[in-house]
């Protein structure tokens, strides 16, 4: 991103600052503290007989009244660099977002952390990781709540020109119906890579027996249904499974190369295991993270929000047809092939 005419970015976490203002206040002060003095001639000839006449200023203030004040003028300036406002960093954050980022309806709803290590632990378990070979229902629904949990949202038509995408006759964007709010349904893509992740995490060799089935008996709403190709009923078999295993792997690929994260990880030496020969990564570095809870907050309670099941259906969708997918159950009731 350029910098804007009179800003200034110090070090990778500092935000714009007001150096214009700055400078400017700073020359009101030293055009004050200049008009203190006042201009008499001064000869210079001497010997030689030859006089000359030049400005030469002589002060009404004491010069160490001066000095003192140029030098807290001087202070107050690098002070304006090092304890800018919160305000300030977080303007320019969201500056290189909206520079940086394709246009999102989603950027009001973006805000920065403070600097942060990740918690990098190898055997740690948290909200969305248990012991290796366990499975817990909290965990399940706790990726469920940051994947297809999150639900959709609208976009507008105008909103859709800048996104630079087209469609065909045969494939037209989908129109959410006008009594939930109109509009295209979209979906945030950091919800789609999360959804691919949980698929990736249930299809490890040590998940597989237990998640294999995703449509038989399964509690909670179906939270493990998958959403591959968007055709939400479908039984699982070998194929599908490698199709949108793929599917997610190379996502994910994508994704990771076009954010090209620099952060470097550095090595220690682990000097209490002689048996170790080569040094040890150390992932827990430094970042400046987005508010995820911001983003998934504005995505299933914001003004753009849609439930699945109020998203309308494909128009062409026949129930009728053998192999058909189910409509919604009723509000409120266990469905056996929808998230709700």
């Amino acid at each position: 991103m350029q910098k804007q005419a009179g800003e200034s970015v110090i070090g990778p976490y500092k935000a714009t600052l007001p150096v214009s203002q700055t400078l400017i206040s700073f020359a009101k002060m030293w055009w004050k503290l200049k008009s203190s003095y006042e201009s008499l001639p001064q000869s210079e000839g001497k010997a030689g007989g030859t006089s000359t006449s030049a400005p030469w200023f002589t002060h009404r203030w004491p010069r160490s009244t001066v000095w003192l004040g140029l030098t807290n003028l001087v202070t107050l300036a690098v002070l304006g660099y090092n304890l800018s406002p919160i305000q300030s960093r977080t303007d320019f954050l969201q500056k290189c977002t909206e520079s940086l980022s394709t246009i999102s309806p989603a950027f009001e709803a973006v805000k920065y952390k403070a600097p942060e290590h990740y918690n990098a632990e190898f055997r740690q378990t948290n909200k969305w990781r248990g012991p290796p070979g366990t499975h817990s229902n909290n965990v399940d629904i706790a990726w469920h709540e940051i994947e297809l949990g999150a639900g959709g949202i609208r976009v507008t038509a105008e909103e859709l020109k800048l996104l630079n995408m087209t469609d065909s006759p045969e494939m037209p964007f989908h129109k959410v119906p006008d009594e939930h709010g109109g509009g295209y349904l979209a979906m945030l893509e950091v919800f789609h890579l999360l959804h691919c992740l949980n698929s990736l995490r249930m299809g490890l060799f040590y998940n597989y027996e237990h998640y294999k089935f995703l449509d038989e008996g399964v509690p909670d709403e179906n939270i493990y249904s998958h959403f591959g190709e968007f055709d939400i009923s479908r039984k699982p078999t070998r194929a599908t499974e490698s199709d949108d295993t793929d599917h997610c792997i190379d996502m994910l690929r994508m994704n990771l190369q076009c954010q090209g994260d620099v952060t470097p990880a550095l090595f220690v030496d682990p000097l209490n295991n002689p048996k170790r020969r080569d040094a040890l990564p150390n992932w827990s570095s430094m970042h400046t993270c987005r508010d995820f809870d911001a983003i998934l907050d504005w995505n299933k309670d914001g003004p753009r929000s849609v439930r699945w099941r109020d998203a309308g259906s494909n128009p062409s969708w026949d129930p009728n047809v053998e192999g058909a997918e189910p409509p919604f159950p009723p509000e409120g009731e266990k469905e056996e092939h929808h998230h709700s």
